[in-house]
């Protein structure tokens, strides 16, 4: 009989570690308290549009005062970018000058990073502006779901 047969025993699938199942929780805790995905989209626009600043391209423009704009725009917009991840108090504020300077950028950093960038830090600025942190508590959550029995209905 091999080991692949029924009964044999079968290799046990890779748990994680508990510490790393808390660190997993922990992250995610941390994450849905703040706009993480809409800082996070604008810090990628902002850094693809540094990334493609210098970019070796024909298509590439210089503009305004040496390119000091192609280069400020988009830096500005990693920093906002993180502050909305790392200060989600301020988030509108932080959201509305993410959309203004992904706009600009239109004019300043070669097209708005070729339309990736400004796309990007667009999207990311409307998803933080938009961002409500949950009234319920993850656990709180899931052990009103389990209570609920499936299938009947509400009055």
């Amino acid at each position: 009989m091999t080991e692949h047969e029924e009964g044999a025993p079968g290799v046990p699938e890779a748990q994680p570690a508990p510490e790393r199942r808390g660190a997993r929780r922990a992250f995610r805790h941390w994450r849905r308290t703040r706009p993480f995905w809409g800082g996070l989209l604008v810090t990628l626009g902002g850094g693809e549009m540094l990334a493609l600043y210098r970019a070796s391209l024909k298509d590439t423009m210089h503009m305004g005062l040496y390119g000091l704009g192609g280069y400020l725009v988009p830096v500005l917009l990693v920093i906002l970018g993180l502050s909305l991840i790392f200060d989600p108090l301020h988030r509108t504020f932080y959201s509305v000058l993410s959309l203004l300077f992904s706009v600009a950028s239109w004019m300043t950093s070669n097209l708005g990073g070729f339309i990736i960038g400004m796309l990007l830090a667009m999207a990311g600025a409307s998803l933080a502006f938009g961002w409500a942190e949950s009234q319920q508590p993850e656990e709180e959550s899931a052990s009103v779901q389990e209570k609920e029995p499936e299938g009947l209905p509400t009055a």
